[in-house]
Order: structure tokens, then sequence, then C-alpha cells
């Protein structure tokens, strides 16, 4: 059975750098196959893991009915398109969701799309996903399984509010998540005030290497080894993941 490992936050929280290293980390320790998904629409997780030129399943979904061929059910011809959108890369794979609907009904083909995505995904140990604030894809179903959330957020008020904000929506989903966890990046202090508000709260320091990673341009895996978040952030999910 697969293992779910979801991110979410506010933009700017550094939620998909925490999912492009927990691939990173997974691939290290021979925990795969991976599957990692971006669901966030400002996706960014390509690039982080050193992957160009991505299609996502947004322009699959738009165009479904139009490009479809005559004589082929729409559950073969969206099984063939995901399967042809998925990066192969070496350890993970990648899948990119892309941007929320457009006008429209989606009902048929999101259907279509949830069962097709929970087949491929049962072909893989762990499924990182990258999700936005709004977790529009789970509210709508098409990711409906949690093993560890992780929400991200910043020692900023504001980010914190999100945080909370994003805890009560998977709740009114009714998903529960067999862990939920908030990790307070680049911070600077512990904040017992929002320790009654979730199960865990771990701190992640700011890192200056990963600052210097991101102004160059560079992929998640050309990060140290003896970087201070991966030292402090591999040894959370050692304690977490199973």
């Amino acid at each position: 059975m697969s293992y779910y490992i979801v991110f979410a936050g506010k933009g700017g929280t550094g939620k998909s750098t925490l999912a492009a290293l927990t691939v990173r980390y997974l691939r290290e320790k021979f925990l795969k196959p991976i599957l990692a998904v971006d669901a966030d629409p400002n996706y960014c997780l390509p690039d982080l893991l050193g992957i160009k030129e991505v299609e996502t399943l947004a322009e699959i979904r738009d165009n479904a009915l139009l490009r479809k061929p005559d004589g082929m059910s729409l559950d073969e011809w969206l099984e063939i398109e995901i399967n042809r959108i998925l990066r192969e890369s070496e350890g993970f794979d990648l899948l990119v969701m892309g941007r929320p609907e457009g006008k429209g009904c989606y009902c048929a083909v999101n259907n279509v799309l949830k069962r097709i995505i929970s087949e491929i995904s049962g072909n893989y140990m762990y499924i990182v996903v990258d999700n936005e604030a709004g977790m529009e894809h789970i509210s709508r179903g098409i990711l409906d399984k949690i093993d560890i959330l992780f929400i991200v957020g910043t020692p900023a008020k504001s980010s914190i509010q999100a945080a909370l904000r994003i805890k009560e929506l998977i709740k009114q989903v009714g998903i529960n998540p067999k862990k939920n966890i908030f990790i307070v990046n680049q911070a600077t202090h512990k904040m017992d005030e929002i320790n009654r508000d979730f199960e865990k709260i771990f701190y992640v320091n700011f890192d200056v290497n990963l600052k210097k990673l991101s102004e160059r341009g560079e992929d998640i895996f050309s990060l140290q080894d003896n970087s201070a978040i991966i030292k402090s952030f591999y040894k959370i999910l050692e304690e977490e993941i199973e």
C-alpha cells in the first residue's frame, strides 16, 4: 500500500523545497519507487528536482473531450495521456497537476482521473505531494489519502493563521491524516502559543546555502550533505516516516 506524504502551506513558506528534500531523502535511503506530485498551480517542484519542460494534468483535463480519438473510451485516452506526461527520473517519477478547473463541468473527467491516478499511485511505495494552500485537489477528491500532513509556515502571524485554516479545511473535507505536523520554517525561536493546535511542531532554521542554491537556479540534489536544512529536516523525516 502506498504511503502519502503531503505538504501544504502558503506560497513562500518553503513547502516545495521541503517536499523536494523529502524526495531526495527517500531516494538516498532507497525507499522507492517514489512518485512526486506537484499539486500547486504555481508549480516549482520540477525545477527543484531538476526536471524541465513538463506537461500538466490540467492541460490533459481541459482538452480530454476535444482530443480523444474516435472509437477510444475516455478512460483509455486519459490513461494513455497521463502515462505520457509522467516524467521518469533517476529514482523517482513526477506528475504535475497544474492549474485548477476553468469554466464548464469536469465531473466525468475528474471521476476518471481520480480512478486512474489511484491505480498509478499503487505502483509506488511513497507518494510525495506538494499541495497548494487551498487544497484544491484534495477537496475535489483527486487525492483522498494522507499518511503524513506537513503544514509548512513561517513565524509570521499571517502564515500561522493560514496553517490553521489548512488544518481546518482538511477536517471539513473528511480526510484525517494519520499524522498532522506543523513545520515552522525559517525559525528563530520556539512558539509555545501554537502547541495546542497541532499534534507535533518542528522547527527548521534558515539555511544560507539553500538561498544561494536558489539564486544559482540549481536543483535540490546540488545541496551539500552538511547543509543545516538537510541535517535538521532529515532528522524529522527519520522520526516520522514509516
